[in-house]
């Protein structure tokens, strides 16, 4: 496959983070096995009887912390965590909504309203080159809510199971179980959206369940907008959301590392990060993985683990082969997590919980020389990871306690959703 790589005109990252021609996570095919989900089963860890026990029973924890006046528990609190996840569908956190509004993958705000490719008005396709046209899709990405864009391509073992590419369909086509992605849709965008810290740092609360929302939401929100944009421009576009795990891609674009969270950590905004997939036909310019010293670092940190509520993280002193259970993808070196466990905490309470993103010492919004030298220390000498997690803890980063007021954020000032885009760059 020829594919270009991209040629950027400013780095999006300071100087301490390089890019590489391969992801520092380590992988093996020979290994190589797909989680036991299928494409449709999008949150299925909880199904029919036991999800709707578990909304009852959530329904009933949250009205009794209302009722007890629970710090970070009040209907104001409520009202702002529900407003959060409007354009985000799930099965926990909002009392049962729907996951999907159609069919799987599929959301109705993809619609065609007042969108009309060139070709349904006589006119040809924006045609560029692929660098011209992954800058544009970064500036357009940017402009429509993405912090952070990167661009990769499709990989057939990182398809949800029930995905299949084929080169004898025209467009996204359903044959009983399984979906066929065409041949020429070999692009991968990914984007983040950010989770407002002074939200987060409230977490198990409803304020910061409204946090993590606004994260899932500002990068479905820009996926939806770019969808439309891409559409626009004469080419086609599938949200990847229940076809393709989304670390992946994003880690292959550039986006960030894998921690010992599982999950991605950008060099920017840490662990407080939610990721958007879109796979496309529009020919692009592709972006390197990137390192900046964070496995050396997770190996010392511990952090997140420490602080998981239902210590659902490995506290493994070193990443492993062997996924924790069948929900799990093979053929990666990483520390695996009980999923079943985070997601149980979760559906029991009726409340999104992110506190190991929250906790990690990436995730800081903060501009201070302290925290520049941090960053700096973080990936160019990562075996000092423990000292500066000590550090962590003396500034009194971390979780705030109800002791601390948590509602006090209804009365500070904040950039609009919370999040300072171009903090560190």
């Amino acid at each position: 496959m020829d594919i270009e790589y991209r040629q950027r005109k400013k780095s999006r990252y300071p100087w301490w983070v390089k890019t590489v021609d391969r992801m520092t996570t380590e992988t093996d095919d020979a290994r190589f096995s797909k989680p036991d989900m299928h494409f449709l089963m999008h949150l299925g860890l909880v199904e029919g009887e036991q999800a709707q026990a578990s909304i009852d029973q959530s329904k009933e924890v949250v009205a009794r912390m209302v009722r007890n006046k629970v710090p970070g528990k009040s209907v104001r609190d409520l009202a702002l965590h529900y407003a959060a996840n409007t354009y985000h569908n799930s099965t926990i956190g909002s009392l049962g909504d729907p996951v999907f509004n159609d069919f799987p993958g599929l959301r109705k705000i993809q619609n065609t309203w007042k969108l009309h490719p060139p070709q349904t008005l006589g006119l040809p396709a924006w045609t560029a080159s692929p660098q011209e046209a992954a800058a544009t899709i970064e500036k357009a990405a940017i402009q429509l809510g993405a912090p952070m864009v990167g661009i990769t391509t499709i990989n057939s073992n990182w398809l949800n199971k029930g995905v299949e590419i084929s080169p004898d369909v025209d467009k996204l086509t359903f044959e009983g179980m399984t979906a066929l992605i065409p041949e020429r849709m070999k692009y991968v965008i990914s984007l983040i959206g950010v989770n407002p810290p002074d939200l987060t740092l409230r977490n198990q609360t409803e304020l910061g369940a409204a946090g993590d929302r606004a994260g899932y939401e500002a990068a479905a929100m820009a996926s939806n907008r770019l969808f439309r944009f891409i559409r626009g421009l004469g080419y086609s576009a599938i949200d990847g959301i229940a076809f393709a795990p989304q670390i992946p891609y994003a880690i292959a674009s550039g986006l960030g590392e894998l921690g010992r969270m599982n999950r991605m950590i950008n060099p920017i905004f840490g662990g407080n990060v939610r990721i958007g997939t879109i796979i496309t036909d529009l020919p692009l310019a592709i972006d390197k993985p990137i390192d900046f010293g964070l496995q050396r670092f997770c190996v010392a940190c511990k952090k997140c683990a420490t602080a998981c509520p239902p210590q659902a993280l490995s506290l493994a002193d070193q990443p492993g082969w062997e996924p924790f259970n069948q929900w799990q993808a093979g053929g990666k070196k990483v520390y695996y997590e009980d999923n079943r466990k985070c997601s149980m905490f979760q559906y029991g309470l009726d409340i999104y919980c992110s506190t190991c993103m929250s906790v990690c010492p990436w995730s800081k919004q903060d501009k201070t020389a302290l925290h520049e030298l941090a960053h700096i220390i973080g990936a160019k000498l990562p075996f000092l990871g423990g000292l500066l997690v000590k550090m962590d803890d003396l500034f009194g980063y971390g979780l705030i306690s109800e002791d601390q007021k948590l509602e006090e954020w209804w009365n500070q000032e904040n950039p609009v959703r919370g999040v300072d885009s171009q903090q560190g760059r």
